[in-house]
């Protein structure tokens, strides 16, 4: 059997779904730095960093 997966590679987040993404990857970083993990963290802080970004050009 082979499964059909689709996507929708030009979804565009929502306001409010943006804002979620934001807190939930800033949490993580959060937890991934007090564990050590620096790298890890480095680049979930980079991905809030971008969402930032977006979530400014919306307003």
């Amino acid at each position: 059997m082979n499964p059909t997966v689709t996507t929708n590679s030009t979804h565009r987040m929502s306001d409010a779904e943006l804002r979620k993404a934001i807190a939930v990857m800033q949490s993580r970083a959060d937890d991934a730095r007090r564990r050590g993990e620096t790298e890890d963290a480095d680049r979930m802080e980079a991905t809030v960093n971008e969402f930032r970004e977006e979530m400014a050009t919306r307003l």
